[in-house]
């Protein structure tokens, strides 16, 4: 295997790394920025909803690994809807708006990456 095809495997697989961590990373951390995760009630404790759902559609890329095409539109634009959403109620949730910008911009970025692996991927 020649020293390019190696380092052109290493670039790609690089890429889709950055791009996964860049769609995840970002909206969780805001999240629990924002949102505690455990939440007491009297003397119990259990997990917050809205921060188990926040979490849970922060790590919707990672479902895209497992099945090639998402029937539904894609997570980048599910953050934008939720961002202008969110933009919108700024009085009532506005924590909420910037967890979702923050989930917006990662899974762009993210999606920007994932794209460029991908045309790199085809091109050899």
């Amino acid at each position: 295997m020649s020293q390019t095809r190696k380092s052109n495997i290493f670039i790609i697989f690089g890429l889709h790394i950055i791009g996964i961590l860049l769609c995840i990373v970002p909206p969780a951390v805001c999240t629990l920025m924002y949102f505690p995760l455990w939440k007491t009630v009297g003397y119990e404790h259990c997990i917050a909803g809205g921060t188990a759902l926040l979490l849970a559609l922060s790590v919707l890329p990672i479902y895209k690994l497992i099945k090639s095409r998402l029937s539904g539109v894609s997570s980048y634009m599910m953050w934008l809807i939720l961002f202008l959403l969110f933009f919108a109620l700024s009085r009532i949730a506005e924590q909420m708006t910037v967890i979702c910008f923050v989930g917006f911009v990662g899974n762009l970025l993210g999606a920007i990456c994932l794209r460029i692996e991908k045309r790199l991927k085809e091109a050899k």
